[in-house]
């Protein structure tokens, strides 16, 4: 068995080495799946039309709400202690699952009650139904792939993904070729998460990471449940930030609204792709490497949020500048009113990458009750200020709130970090990245009449170009990329691989 005692930690070669790995092999896995969700998104879009995609969004958003009920944060809570202490892997797999799929029976009834009782169409309320019978399949999915993460073979959990979401897109497909509405979509995706089950447990198995022999004890289930409180009332805060929006629209306004908020939603949180490998990836190593070792973890830290600012910021300016043409290209006219949303909502590219990649740190460094009260006090903000501005402004007030709400977050966070972590003054980091990003903007605005890939490559020229200039990625940062591959490719002769 490959079972490491807690007391064992990792060299900073070691931790950055297998960091690397991890986050590549997750970038690479979220990026297919990225790929596939958009090339499917744009398919089912186009093909249920903007009424009908509306009531899907209606149906996911409405789940959503309630979907930490199915598991109380339990789920992250025992990733960590697995992580740093495997022998307990058996006792808290077992338990967690038997309680997920005590709570996924009672979210089944309760969650249907909840669409029936809040008025939704019958066909609405079935949609949810169905939804909430995945809650059972998820109750073994989920912790296999916890046993997975902790054990660092983020790889296998990110290959398995990309297997299910195939399945889901290929049976997805069927059903809409064959005239099956929405619902059968939902089918689809719960049909994506069996290969999923079976495949970890052969993995387990034949990499001989753990054995799990059946480990029940009830007498632990009070404090599993205590545990995994924080890590709820986080999952549930964020679940109403990028759910209750959609909800409150459809109080409102018609699906179709709805449908066209939800693409320019899903549109900008596609570009977080490239950085939420990374995110989770660290979680794992470093939770086992801060009991030790707390100055590589703020170098980490540090180096991350620097890549968040030279990554986010011209993203958000170039697709502001090139929402409407890329909107009509991907949708066609009938959800050009996504434009006007998307130029709202790519501003908050940079602020969800902050705050969900200050969410994973904070699960590191074992704050994650004052990341509970932060999360909590957006979601209040969010559910007040969309009371007000959704039923005056639609679409984009619902933008607008996302964005101001996600903006509050972003600053709790950095005085909370700031004060656990010792870091360096980012302020001239900070400018010369707005500098690049608005003379890029300027740039692709004087040429905003060619065609939309021209322009987006013409904004990424422009940005390296003035990136390099700026000395965005000063001479320790190039040092560590090479150093990492050079640990990618030889990690038995490199002694050191951390950020500096």
């Amino acid at each position: 068995m490959s079972d490491t005692s807690p007391a064992e930690h990792k060299s900073p070669a070691t931790a950055g080495r297998t960091i690397f790995k991890n986050a590549l092999s997750v970038t690479l896995g979220n990026s297919a799946l990225r790929v596939l969700n958009f090339a499917f998104g744009v398919f089912v879009v186009r093909h249920l039309g903007d009424d009908r995609f509306g009531q899907y969004a209606i149906v996911l958003a409405f789940v959503g709400l309630f979907h930490i009920f199915a598991e109380l944060g339990m789920s992250q809570y025992v990733m960590r202690e697995i992580a740093r202490d495997r022998s307990r892997a058996p006792a808290l797999f077992w338990n967690l699952v038997v309680l997920r799929l005590a709570l996924a029976i009672m979210g089944v009834v309760g969650i249907t009650w909840g669409a029936a009782a809040a008025g939704y169409a019958p066909e609405l309320v079935l949609g949810v139904f169905v939804y909430t019978l995945g809650f059972l399949l998820s109750a073994f999915e989920a912790p296999l792939h916890i046993v997975l993460s902790a054990w660092e073979r983020l790889d296998y959990v990110a290959g398995l993904r990309v297997i299910g979401q195939l399945i889901f897109m290929i049976f997805g497909a069927i059903f809409l070729f064959s005239g099956l509405g929405f619902i059968w979509l939902i089918v689809a995706a719960h049909l994506g998460i069996l290969p999923q089950i079976a495949g970890a447990v052969w993995i387990i198995k034949r990499q001989r990471l753990t054995a799990l022999p059946f480990q029940l004890d009830p007498r632990h289930w009070p404090r599993l449940i205590r545990s995994g409180i924080p890590f709820g009332i986080i999952t549930l805060s964020l679940t109403i930030a990028f759910s209750i929006d959609s909800v409150m629209l459809s109080w409102y306004e018609p699906a179709r609204v709805v449908g066209w908020y939800n693409v320019a939603y899903g549109l900008a949180r596609s570009l977080l792709f490239f950085f939420g490998g990374f995110s989770v990836a660290i979680v794992p190593t470093l939770s086992r490497t801060y009991a030790h070792d707390t100055a590589q973890v703020e170098r980490w830290y540090h180096r991350s949020v620097r890549f968040i600012l030279l990554t986010s910021l011209p993203i958000a300016v170039g697709g502001m500048l090139v929402a409407f043409p890329l909107i009509r290209f991907l949708y066609t006219d009938e959800f050009l009113p996504s434009a006007l949303g998307l130029q709202i909502l790519i501003w908050d590219v940079p602020l969800l990458m902050f705050t969900s990649f200050c969410g994973n740190m904070t699960t590191i460094v074992g704050e994650e009750h004052a990341a509970a009260r932060i999360y909590t006090i957006n979601a209040i903000a969010n559910v007040i200020l969309n009371l007000y501005a959704i039923p005056r402004f639609g679409l984009v007030g619902a933008a607008l709130v996302t964005v101001v709400t996600d903006l509050i977050g972003a600053l709790q966070f950095h005085f909370l970090l700031r004060s656990k972590l010792h870091l360096p003054n980012m302020t001239s980091v900070l400018v010369r990245v707005l500098v690049a990003s608005t003379l890029m903007g300027v740039a692709v605005g004087l040429a905003s009449d060619l065609q939309l890939f021209i322009l987006i490559g013409l904004g990424a020229v422009v940005y390296g170009g003035f990136a390099l200039v700026l000395r965005l990625v000063d001479a320790a940062e190039w040092a560590t990329i090479l150093r990492l591959f050079r640990l990618r490719r030889a990690p038995q002769s490199v002694e050191k691989g951390t950020p500096s």
